[in-house]
């Protein structure tokens, strides 16, 4: 005797993580719902399904479905929040459970400028500073990582530039891809040395008057000059000897004039008066504010659009010939409405102050305004062209989202579907959309035109192979495409962040409609069957019956007909619906030992031409008609199954 035991499972093991340690580095600028990664786990039971859980850990961060173990982003992460997060997570079968760790490394984007750690420098320089004397050090940090983090300055512009005083423009620039950039301005002051001594227009004067002119009448004036500036070019003039009865004074202008009446009988001759110059007097040309201020830098820029606020634009930049308050120029950005920008009213740099969509708006034209400060004030009028270049910012939208569509499986190759359609609003390559067929097609049966998203027919279809199809349409933006182009294969490879195209998926339905394009087919053949002589069968001479199967669909193979198209037709007869052959009447197997019938089995499509009721027994003129028609159709129609029933006649 033999025993079979079965053994039945019991739930006594733990589902275990597979492809542990479970470590994934995850980028910052990732949006909420990429996928991560699949965690896997399996059970070496049979009960149970396996279900998996956040345990904690994730701040919020994070999502993890339970049925398929997929790990996606729940929110936006920021690496100079936080750079790393353990996820506790639990896989379940019902009963028992096991627990692990997953390290999420958050990878550095460059999201953050340089930042100054003041908001302006100025620094004063002797004036006999050598070449490389260090004028001052300005630093930028940025909180990013690697390269993104470099910072590199560059002065970008220098202006207001007077001897005395150079205001310059300093850009921190870090080595992110793409980079991003920060300004301030930076004031240096010359400061004057007294290392220029005062020097007289002339060597000596010689001025003659009568010794009876009144007091205070004036004598000469003497000037002299002194290049330094400030006190130390201010100048003070005194009589240092020559006049010992003081009967002159100098006064601030140089001007020496008589103090006492002079006597000639008492001072005979003339007097030699020497002058000490103490400071130096300037003397100078007053400005007419006469000049308009001319602007000379480009009234066209462009830059990219969602550039980070406070971005520099460009350096607006004009000039006045125009001396001190007559040349010093205020720059004014007239808003009628809402603008993005800020302009600085000594700088003149122009700087983004709100978000830039170039969906939105295309371009802006500024209205800019350089105003001196004469007395009356002259101004000039001028326009910016600022033109908002494209970003791959937006996805090809379907619309709409679900597709459906029949085609005949006889559809010959290239007969169109039908046409799916996605926009894409950005410029260019970032907006130009091409279809892919992403899911569904193994076999390759149908074509998408990438450009004009026809779909259409590929390969021979076939309804009893397949009668449905759910194919995932893609769009995508040809914006790696441009990438590729523009620098080349070896500078996509130092990109730091791959440029990746947007998407969208659709899903189209296709359902294959049946033809009739299948015979039916005999299950069993030949048919072989025994008839005892002289008698007829019982059950109305029934003798055996025939079956066919039709892999059509209704209404093509609902129904199947039966005909018998060569044998002895006055003998026997065939029920059209069940296949039952039938002895009409006894034989004698000494006068024919053996009959054979050619059986026709016809689907519905050509059957229904036939009346059953034609083959009945004792209409010889009607089953004679109908043999003609029947053998004329069974010469020209493929829908229909034809083979050869043997009928033995014994004793």
């Amino acid at each position: 005797m033999c025993l079979k035991v079965t053994v039945l499972d019991k739930n006594d093991s733990p589902p275990v993580f597979r492809d542990t340690p479970l470590t994934f580095n995850v980028s910052e600028d990732l949006n909420a719902g990429h996928l991560i990664a699949t965690i896997r786990a399996s059970d070496p039971d049979t009960l149970g399904t396996l279900s998996y859980s956040l345990l904690g850990g994730d701040d919020g961060k994070f999502l993890l479905e339970p049925d398929t173990g997929k790990l996606r982003l729940k929110d936006a992460l920021d690496r100079e929040l936080k750079n790393n997060y353990k996820l506790r997570v639990r896989v379940s079968d019902g009963v028992q459970h096991t627990d692990t760790l997953i390290i999420i490394e958050v990878s550095d984007t460059n999201d953050n400028p340089p930042v100054f750690d003041v908001p302006v420098y100025s620094f004063d320089i002797p004036e006999n500073a050598p070449r490389g004397y260090q004028v001052g050090v300005i630093a930028a940090a940025d909180p990013d990582l690697g390269n993104n983090a470099v910072v590199t300055y560059t002065v970008i512009s220098d202006w207001a530039n007077d001897m005395q005083h150079y205001i310059l423009v300093v850009q921190a620039q870090d080595n992110g891809q793409p980079s991003l950039s920060t300004t301030l301005t930076v004031y240096c002051n010359v400061l004057d040395l007294n290392d220029n001594p005062p020097v007289f227009d002339a060597m000596s004067y010689s001025m003659e008057i009568y010794e009876n002119v009144s007091i205070g009448t004036p004598v000469v004036t003497v000037t002299a000059a002194d290049i330094d500036s400030g006190d130390n070019g201010r100048i003070e003039y005194t009589i240092t000897s020559g006049d010992d009865n003081n009967d002159f004074e100098i006064f601030s202008n140089g001007t020496i004039r008589t103090r006492h009446l002079l006597d000639r009988e008492t001072k005979i001759g003339h007097k030699k008066i020497n002058i000490q110059i103490l400071y130096r007097v300037s003397i100078a040309l007053k400005d007419v504010n006469d000049e308009e201020p001319r602007f000379v830098s480009s009234n066209v820029t462009e830059m990219q659009e969602n550039i980070s606020t406070n971005t520099v634009v460009m350096v607006i930049k004009a000039i006045d010939r125009d001396e001190g308050r007559n040349g010093y120029i205020e720059y004014i950005l007239e808003q009628d409405q809402a603008l993005p920008f800020t302009l600085g009213a000594v700088d003149g740099l122009l700087r983004v102050a709100g978000k830039l969509d170039r969906e939105q708006r295309a371009s802006y034209t500024l209205n800019v305004t350089v105003r001196d400060r004469g007395e009356p004030s002259k101004s000039t009028r001028g326009q910016i062209l600022v033109k908002i270049l494209d970003e791959n910012d937006n996805n090809p939208i379907f619309d709409p989202k679900q597709y459906s569509a029949s085609v005949a499986e006889n559809a010959s190759i290239g007969a169109m579907v039908l046409q799916v359609s996605a926009t894409d609003i950005d410029e260019g390559a970032n907006g130009r959309v091409r279809f892919s067929i992403a899911a569904g097609d193994d076999n390759r049966d149908f074509s998408i035109s990438e450009d004009s998203g026809i779909v259409r027919v590929a390969k021979n279809l076939n309804y009893e192979r397949k009668s449905r199809y759910d194919l995932t349409i893609q769009a995508e933006d040809c914006a790696a495409d441009l990438a590729l182009a523009n620098e080349g294969i070896e500078g996509r490879n130092k990109l730091l962040v791959p440029i990746e195209n947007r998407y969208d998926i659709a899903e189209l339905t296709i359902i294959i409609t049946d033809i009739n394009d299948n015979s039916p087919t005999f299950l069993h053949s030949p048919y072989i069957a025994n008839v005892m002589e002289n008698v007829i069968p019982p059950n109305s001479g029934f003798v055996i019956q025939v079956e066919a199967y039709d892999a059509d669909t209704p209404p093509f193979n609902s129904l199947v007909r039966y005909f018998l198209k060569e044998g002895d037709t006055d003998l026997f007869r065939i029920n059209a619906s069940t296949g039952e052959i039938s002895l009409l009447r006894s034989l004698d197997r000494e006068t024919k030992a053996e009959y054979i019938l050619t059986l026709v089995a016809m689907d519905t499509d050509f059957a229904l031409i036939f009346n059953t009721t034609t083959f009945q027994r004792g209409d010889e003129g009607c089953i004679k008609a109908s043999q003609s028609r029947l053998a004329s159709k069974l010469n020209s129609q493929h829908n229909m199954a034809s083979f050869i029933a043997l009928l033995t006649i014994y004793d």
